[in-house]
């Protein structure tokens, strides 16, 4: 999967305005996940970077408070599938 995410070629064709790559406040609210940050109400649904709401407190650090939240919830999803997926049928030969 990292070899896929590294291949992608991502085009663009020009800078976008200060306004534009500003973050805004709003989102899913603390109250809505766990601290694995899975969502109480879909379970199995984890959010991250932002998708919270968390008016961004990171001083200019955005990019690592998104891969930081991304890596938690990452690491947080994988043991909810390892617990809770159901074991796929075994393929007959």
């Amino acid at each position: 999967l990292a070899n896929l995410l590294k291949a992608v070629k991502i085009i663009y064709s020009d800078l976008g305005n200060l306004d534009e790559a500003i973050s805004s406040s709003g989102g899913v609210s603390k109250k809505s996940f766990d601290n694995g940050l899975m969502l109480y109400k879909k379970p199995g649904v984890f959010v991250a970077g932002e998708m919270l709401d968390w008016e961004a407190p990171t001083g200019g650090y955005l990019i690592n408070g998104c891969l930081a939240t991304g890596l938690w919830a990452g690491l947080n999803a994988n043991e909810w599938v390892k617990n809770n997926l159901i074991s796929p049928p075994r393929h007959q030969r």
